[in-house]
């Protein structure tokens, strides 16, 4: 088989142009086309000037750099220094800016100072979805995910190893003062580099200290990053973050294929997730402008606030039951069945525990009604030692509210229509985190402080969905037919964009509005 001819010096007679060097379904092009679609009023809300400064140096231009970050997002490369190097390198990168060449202190700027803004990005790409009718608003489902944050682990302290890494600290600096002061030269117009690093450290020292003071509920604090705490992921210890998505899948009818459509994310530095489904359900209603019916969770978000928001929210919650040791028992108070009948509860021996009168909480202004069996029929049961322990009263059950909410929340869990609902919870969620992760890089944060990082967040989520349109874009482009786009355009005129094939049959694309 004979051998292709290398020649690294060969010239074009006619130079192509780059639009000829990337396909027409590649994401660059869709991404172009998504900030090109917005409108000044967009610009405005986002903070920035479409107008530049009448003297000075030229700039570049917002749509270049907003173009470079969103694809930057979208293929892993979210770090000002690697985007200088795409944009120098990479043949997407140079027809985006247009062959320029931006570099990373021009593109850290632009992303300091609009990071916040972006947040609204995230909101245009879902309301682009639902006006093409391309997302399943029957259904969404919530979780959260362990993300490491920008901070090494053993730099977290507690307020005794504050102290401690203080006053050792303090000793060094004052020793090397004392050397400093020793010395028969000239005293230096700068501190020695070592006094300045060790003042450097003493005063993040301090601050932490104070920043620990001050949250009541927080133990132990990361010098690197104060919000960051120690949580447990699926791969041990971390520093991180709780990142909290709610998803919802594509509808098949208008999109072909699966596919997922984040709605709503949040950045929490609790690792617990039960407090966060309340907040997720209403930040979903807040971008998607209506109340999904069904949102589906796993144990870690079974809490009697949760179960109870649902019902006030008249949304139909789904969630796994938690697997408390306590629950295991066959004693445990939701194994007695309650008779309506008779106002009792029976216990799993047959036993009857009639009602005795209600008890006011001494925590809140609700009440408890109690149920108590007889202490001579609990004496004899050969359970007793293992349901109760009283040789003076009976078995008792306490059950407010709260109990008879979650006591129907577990026989509607229990039901086959719960359980084909919850069986959709992985596939909706669990790919979700892992393009995030594995596809789009974000298994570790780059900023740090809990404001940044959620900033940081919701520019990844922004350019998840832009993945998912992105996809069902590209299956329109290479069918050959019109595309009905999805680009957004504040939705009060939507963009059609029409393909044509012109005298060379290159593909051209005309924006109309509709």
């Amino acid at each position: 088989m004979p051998l292709r001819p290398l020649n690294r010096e060969q010239v074009w007679m006619l130079p192509p142009t780059l639009g000829e060097l990337i396909p027409n379904d590649h994401p660059a092009r869709f991404v172009a086309e998504f900030v090109d679609a917005l409108d000044r009023m967009d610009w405005m809300e986002l903070g920035i000037g479409l107008d530049g400064e009448p003297l000075g140096a030229p700039a570049y231009h917002p749509r270049v750099l907003l173009c470079v970050w969103l694809h930057g997002f979208m293929t892993g490369i979210r770090s000002s220094r690697k985007l200088e190097a795409a944009c120098r390198d990479q043949v997407p990168y140079l027809w985006l800016t247009g062959w320029q060449r931006p570099d990373h202190n021009t593109l850290w700027r632009f992303y300091q100072a609009h990071r916040d803004a972006m947040r609204k990005l995230l909101k245009y790409t879902v309301a682009t979805a639902i006006e093409l009718d391309l997302v399943d608003l029957a259904v969404q489902a919530v979780d959260g995910t362990k993300i490491a944050a920008n901070a090494a682990g053993d730099r977290t302290y507690d307020a005794n190893d504050l102290q401690r890494l203080l006053n050792r600290t303090e000793a060094a600096i004052s020793e090397l003062e004392s050397q400093n002061e020793r010395g028969d030269d000239t005293p230096l117009p700068r501190l020695p580099a070592e006094l300045q690093k060790a003042k450097a450290l003493q005063q993040r020292i301090k601050n932490a200290m104070n920043h620990l003071s001050q949250q009541k509920k927080t133990k132990q604090v990361n010098l690197t990053d104060e919000d960051a705490q120690l949580m447990k992921g699926r791969s041990g210890i971390i520093t991180g973050y709780n990142a909290q998505t709610m998803v919802s899948p594509l509808n098949s009818d208008k999109a072909t294929g699966k596919g997922m459509l984040i709605t709503a994310v949040e950045v929490v530095n609790s690792a617990s997730d039960c407090g966060q489904l309340a907040p997720m359900l209403v930040k979903a209603e807040e971008v998607t402008g209506q109340r999904v019916p069904v949102t589906l969770a796993d144990g870690g978000y079974n809490t009697i606030a949760n179960l109870e928001a649902g019902v006030l929210r008249g949304q139909t919650l789904v969630v796994a039951q938690r697997n408390h040791q306590k629950e295991r028992n066959p004693y445990f108070k939701d194994n007695f069945s309650f008779d309506t009948e008779t106002n009792s509860y029976i216990c799993p021996q047959g036993q009857r525990l009639p009602f005795r009168g209600l008890r006011r909480s001494k925590l809140d202004s609700g009440s408890f009604r109690i149920y108590r069996a007889s202490r001579t029929a609990c004496r004899t049961c050969p359970a007793f030692g293992t349901c109760t322990k009283d040789k003076h009263a009976g078995r008792a059950l306490w059950i407010s509210t709260s109990d008879e909410l979650l006591c129907k929340h577990k026989q509607w869990m229990d039901t086959d229509k719960a359980r084909a609902l919850y069986a959709r919870r992985k596939e909706i969620n669990e790919p979700t985190f892992g393009i995030l992760k594995d596809q789009m890089n974000g298994r570790r944060f780059l900023l740090r402080g809990l404001a940044n990082v959620r900033a940081e967040f919701n520019l990844l989520a922004t350019a998840f969905n832009l993945r998912t349109l992105w996809r069902l874009w590209s299956k329109l482009i290479r069918s050959g037919s019109n595309v009905n786009t999805i680009i957004p355009d504040r939705l009060a005129k939507p963009i059609i964009i029409k393909r044509f094939f012109d005298t060379n049959h290159k593909t051209a694309f005309v924006l109309n509005f509709a």
